[in-house]
């Protein structure tokens, strides 16, 4: 079966996953971390990319990115990304080998919700893989969100800005929809769209920028509603959204 080329387009949000071997551990000190920070700070210049959400593991690093001028500068950054940090981290264990698996995974995002969807179950991450509460894990982008932390190479997506017109209401507005938790009927469809290279967005938005019917998630059949529990909590907040 002929791979699919990848999806990407120019001031449009993408999640993206990179995976490591299973070999190693990509983090194993906090040097090593602000190592990995500055290279997203020095690829986010270089390729105009702006960086609006990320979550780090041992195993796999998670972002939201939207490359501003151009499509092919979403590439250019992860694939500088993927560099330099291979580079330093065989140079700073002594090793020799790939720390990545194949190429990198991504789904391209429409807004209406959905960025501030990614970014809070992005940021969830943490507990779904067993490191505890993730207001407490300090390698993602909740504490720059939360105003814990400002990070450096931080461009927060437009959804975030639109939760308040001040720094402290906008924190106070993204704090208490985080702790409603993620939408995992979302969590599971954006993991399937990034594997797949799928975008999540509106068809005629999607054939307005030229992508091919072959590149779009099949539609769902109409089936069942779901249920309460299992809508997105940032679809019905519009008194947030639209602020």
């Amino acid at each position: 079966m002929t791979r699919l080329t990848r999806l990407s387009a120019a001031a449009q949000a993408h999640y993206v996953v990179l995976r490591s071997v299973p070999e190693i551990s990509l983090i194993p000190f906090d040097r090593n971390i602000e190592k990995l920070f500055q290279i997203f700070s020095d690829g986010s210049r270089a390729y105009s990319t702006d960086i609006s959400a990320f979550a780090v593991f041992t195993d796999q690093i998670h972002l939201l990115l939207t490359p501003r001028e151009k499509a092919e500068d979403l590439s250019r950054f992860v694939q500088q990304l993927s560099r330099l940090y291979s580079h330093y981290f065989n140079d700073e264990f002594s090793r020799n080998g790939k720390i990545w698996q194949g190429r990198f995974e991504s789904s391209l995002l429409q807004g209406k919700g959905r960025l501030l969807a990614a970014t809070i179950y992005m940021e969830w991450l943490p507990f779904v893989y067993g490191y505890g509460e993730p207001q407490f894990y300090p390698w993602s982008s909740y504490f720059h969100h939360a105003g814990i932390r400002s990070d450096y190479f931080m461009v927060p997506s437009i959804e975030y800005w639109a939760l308040g017109n001040t720094p402290f209401e906008r924190q106070k507005n993204y704090k208490d929809l985080f702790e409603r938790g993620p939408d995992k009927v979302f969590g599971e469809r954006l993991m399937s769209c990034v594997k797949r290279g799928w975008p999540i967005a509106d068809k005629k938005f999607l054939e307005s920028i030229g992508v091919e019917a072959e590149r779009m998630e099949p539609q769902r059949g109409r089936g069942r509603p779901r249920k309460a529990s299992a809508i997105n909590p940032l679809e019905s907040d519009t008194n947030l959204l639209n602020k």
